[in-house]
């Protein structure tokens, strides 16, 4: 069978008859994955082909089960959608300026910003977009590697390019034409917007981290929230620039795997399907399947039929079903005990 018949007989096949062809698409998904992703620079993204084999595998399961509407008509145009729109949020996420300059170069170079002179196109080689003057359209990208050249020598740059001017003080239009002059020729978007940012320096500061916080357990006299929140800027601002819903879900990850394997699994088994997601792309699908001791690919099997039946749950934690809410029940109450000592919230709240 090939891909798409793989799909639709896993789709089509009711209950266990279908699983027998699981395996095989799954390790066809994992391949089409794999060579869709080794076009972009993932080196900073974590757990990338795992997101995104999970994305993808909850879209699956969705349709298998009913619960979602549709069809995936061709699966390898699926697979390189999906890769692409993951890579899209990854890098949002990752570098959030750096890809608003990317977005605002390409409404410059394709016209919608009503700044002339510019062109847009895509390598007909590597897919790639490129960029450059209008009279450029449709050249390779040749001037991308004296980008490198630039960044060693900006000083120069802005010296014969620029007349000393800064180039925050510029509009990015003016930037990008001025660095295609240096460069002579077309570049890769993807590689002035990383030059531009360079220039500028663009700087995003790094999250607080709670790891230097002192320790939740420790008794402390000032008010438990005094490291989180300056009294000089508004919270929000604070809550949003500093990530501090992403330091909830470590420190709560932190606790999760203080547990025992039959409580994370009772805990985990006995929640939403939306919340594990979210999970998984707060900490990586790879290591929340690590927690509960199995593979990735089961874990996004599993996602569209969460929260898992205490009988269910039973059987995987070898426990009589009776026994399954105690040990969730445990496991939440830890956490909540531990939640009240530490500096999340004030102590009584």
């Amino acid at each position: 069978m090939d891909a798409q018949q793989l799909l639709e007989a896993y789709i089509s096949t009711p209950g266990a008859q279908g699983d027998q062809y699981w395996e095989p698409l799954s390790r066809v998904v994992d391949d089409l994955v794999h060579r869709s992703a080794a076009k972009r620079e993932t080196s900073d993204l974590e757990d990338f082909e795992e997101d995104c084999v999970l994305a993808i595998w909850t879209k699956i399961s969705a349709l298998k089960s009913g619960e979602a509407e549709g069809s995936i008509d061709n699966l390898e145009a699926f697979v390189r959608r999906a890769v692409h729109n993951r890579y899209c949020d990854a890098i949002r996420r990752k570098r959030p300026t750096w890809y608003n300059l990317k977005l605002e170069l390409l409404e410059i170079f394709s016209g919608k910003s009503n700044v002339e002179g510019f062109a847009l196109w895509q390598s007909p080689d590597t897919g790639a977009r490129l960029c450059g003057f209008a009279d450029w359209e449709g050249r390779p990208a040749s001037g991308t590697a004296r980008l490198r050249e630039l960044s060693d020598n900006a000083g120069g740059f802005r010296a014969k390019f620029l007349r000393n001017r800064d180039p925050k003080e510029l509009a990015t239009y003016e930037l990008a034409a001025a660095v295609l002059d240096f460069c002579g020729a077309p570049v890769e978007v993807d590689s002035l917007t990383s030059c531009i940012t360079e220039l500028t320096q663009t700087y995003v500061p790094e999250p607080l981290s709670i790891d230097v916080q002192p320790d939740a357990d420790e008794d402390s006299t000032g008010a438990p929230v005094d490291w989180l929140i300056s009294p000089d800027t508004e919270v929000e601002k604070q809550v949003v620039d500093a990530e501090w819903f992403g330091h909830v879900i470590d420190w709560f990850w932190r606790e999760f795997m203080d547990l025992s394997l039959k409580q994370r699994k009772a805990l985990l088994y006995g929640m939403g399907g939306d919340q594990v997601m979210a999970l998984c792309a707060s900490v990586g699908m790879k290591e929340v399947a690590n927690s509960l001791e199995i593979e990735a690919v089961r874990l996004a099997s599993l996602i569209s039929e969460l929260p898992l039946p205490d009988a269910v749950t039973a059987v995987e934690l070898d426990i009589p079903t009776r026994a399954v809410p105690s040990v969730r029940f445990k496991a939440w109450g830890r956490i909540r005990r531990r939640t009240k000592k530490s500096s999340l919230v004030e102590d009584g709240t």
